[in-house]
């Protein structure tokens, strides 16, 4: 070996140990028996508490608990009625889908009227008269809604009749209200039809056929019972003989009071525009779906 650079024989026979200690090493790893791994710490245990891979022996096959919610879903459970939390409840901005979801869909499913702040809706609605919110109603399901609110008909009737009766609650609502005045007002408007037109049929058939009927006309004379009630209005417009020319009475302040079998006017009621005004006050009486008069009283005041 003096002929041989002793650097590179003691680089070969480095190389060899290291040769031999590796197959030491894998001869000793294949002869040695294989240890069976350790349960982790992370390992989730079974329904029945084991850690083996047998599930169908120890009922393992059971669904394993579900995990604890997130908060997002807590938040979302919390809120009643699928309505959309604020940005404080939902955990740093989250917003599940699942919650999302019903703001867009009662976005959908409302009208731009039922949006509107209540009081700002019955403020427009005010606006239009009866045949319009009728017809209003009979566009859809939202329109309906909104065009029978309570509100929109008293804010009507205050309009369209007087504001003395704030203080009333109709047992069946406004517009039903508002509907009986209109139509006890187009009765009387019929009664002085009647005396324009000098129709004593239509006399006859205005008054209710009962004794307790009354009529002050404003001479002061007092009349009851339908017979003298019918005879005093022939005296008083001549009619027959031969039929007298009628008297077209202007009615002015026309204020009315119904309840569910009765109702009572007063108004003004002018045969000439420069006369002085007779106060007139008209009671009838509900019979089978039809208004009578029952009561007439006008008087002049100075």
């Amino acid at each position: 070996m003096d002929g041989h650079n002793p650097f590179v024989l003691r680089t070969l026979l480095i190389a060899a140990g290291a040769t031999a200690i590796c197959c030491i090493c894998a001869l000793w790893a294949l002869r040695s028996p294989r240890a069976k791994p350790s349960p982790s710490k992370k390992s989730r245990k079974k329904p029945c508490g084991c850690t083996c891979s047998c599930a169908p022996a120890c009922g393992g096959d059971q669904p394993l608990p579900l995990p604890p919610p997130t908060a997002t879903a807590a938040a979302a459970a919390a809120v009643p009625n699928g309505e959309i939390p604020s940005a404080a409840a939902v955990p740093n901005g989250e917003m599940a889908a699942s919650v999302r979801r019903p703001r867009r869909v009662a976005a959908m499913g409302s009208s731009m009227v039922e949006q509107m702040v209540p009081e700002v809706r019955t403020h427009a609605l005010s606006y239009l008269d009866y045949r319009s919110l009728c017809r209003l109603s009979m566009a859809n399901s939202a329109m309906r809604r909104a065009a029978n609110d309570d509100g929109v008909w008293k804010a009507l009737y205050r309009k369209d009749f007087t504001v003395e009766q704030d203080s009333v609650t109709p047992s069946n609502g406004w517009k039903a209200y508002y509907a009986a005045t209109r139509a006890i007002v187009s009765v009387n408007a019929e009664f002085y039809n009647i005396i324009r037109d000098s129709s004593l049929r239509g006399m006859r058939d205005f008054w209710l056929n009962a004794d307790y009927v009354k009529c002050l006309h404003a001479s002061g004379e007092l009349f009851t019972g339908y017979t003298a009630v019918i005879d005093s209005w022939r005296a008083a417009l001549n009619w027959g003989l031969g039929g007298g020319p009628g008297v077209a009475f202007q009615i002015r302040e026309v204020r009315a009071r119904v309840l569910s079998d009765i109702a009572w006017l007063t108004m003004k009621a002018y045969a000439d525009i420069d006369s002085e005004p007779l106060h007139v006050t008209n009671v009838y009486e509900l019979h089978n779906g039809r208004w009578y008069m029952v009561h007439h009283h006008s008087s002049v005041m100075a």
